[in-house]
């Protein structure tokens, strides 16, 4: 299980980054970036149902696709014009903040020092992400927040996942449905004809980049937060998903050859330790 924890928030950490390269660097533009995201990651679980079973969608994963597309549609946009660190602490804190509401409405109430361990890495929080940073623009702002309360939204419907695989596999494929008819418009959009349209918006690298968050970021990924939910709950998993900026910071880091500052070091070990501590205590 921890090994399963940790490699579900480094592919958390690891779609940040390929989401902003592949639309700072290579301008891949969103919504396509969103739907080849999306579709391949719901094509690569889609032939993983298979071996174990016939893929069906139900009701129920309308809900789960449409705040899974809330999410990734809304993150990639507001990405386009958000500073990369206010756009992380505006998703981090609406996530946080929701589940640790959803969790109190439950009757799971945090108290005493788990309590303080919660505060002491949302202080780490926004010491990492907003020093230097001017006031965001409300636009992209109120995109991000909508992106957290999707993928708030997108954790809770999961919390009770007896069928991990088959219901991250249906989330994707309503989410891939849902865009259907804006990529048509899309499509239409930037018609005459289609073809040049296509490939001035699809350079081979952004759309690699996409692949790679769809298939092993996102759709693997995901699947593995599903199975880590039942037995974490609300509670941990906003807790933990708050280690997400630090790995973030961490391998952008090392692609980019920077050492982070002592603010930062300092800001990390603070959510490092807040984490542990609400995650100790609220055990004991």
């Amino acid at each position: 299980m921890p090994l399963l924890t940790a490699l579900v928030l480094l592919a958390f950490a690891a779609n940040s980054l390929l989401c902003r390269w592949a639309l700072s660097v290579y301008e891949l533009d969103p919504l396509l970036f969103s739907a080849l995201r999306l579709g391949s990651g719901a094509l690569t679980l889609t032939l993983l149902l298979t071996f174990s079973g016939r893929p069906a969608l139900q009701w129920r994963d309308v809900f789960t696709g449409a705040a899974l597309l809330t999410y990734a549609l809304a993150f990639a946009y507001a990405y386009l014009a958000l500073d990369t660190g206010v756009g992380a602490f505006i998703l981090f804190a609406t996530v946080q903040l929701s589940l640790l509401v959803v969790s109190h409405r439950q009757g799971k109430r945090l108290q005493g020092l788990a309590l303080f361990g919660v505060l002491m890495s949302f202080t780490g929080l926004v010491m990492l992400l907003l020093p230097g940073n001017e006031l965001p623009d409300p636009g992209p702002s109120l995109l991000m927040l909508l992106s957290g309360l999707g993928w708030a939204a997108f954790v809770v419907l999961g919390q009770g996942s007896s069928q991990p695989l088959r219901d991250v596999q249906g989330a994707f494929v309503s989410a891939s449905l849902l865009l259907l008819p804006l990529l048509m418009v899309w499509l239409f959009w930037f018609a005459d004809p289609v073809t040049n349209g296509l490939k001035n918006a699809l350079p081979w690298q952004g759309v690699l980049l996409a692949l790679i968050s769809g298939v092993l970021a996102s759709g693997l990924g995901y699947w593995g937060w599903y199975r880590l939910l039942p037995s974490l709950g609300l509670q941990r998993a906003a807790q933990l998903q708050l280690l997400v900026p630090v790995l973030a910071t961490l391998m952008g880091s090392l692609i980019l050859a920077e050492l982070p500052d002592l603010l930062s070091i300092l800001a990390m070990l603070l959510i490092i330790s807040g984490v542990f501590m609400a995650l100790r205590l609220r055990k004991a």
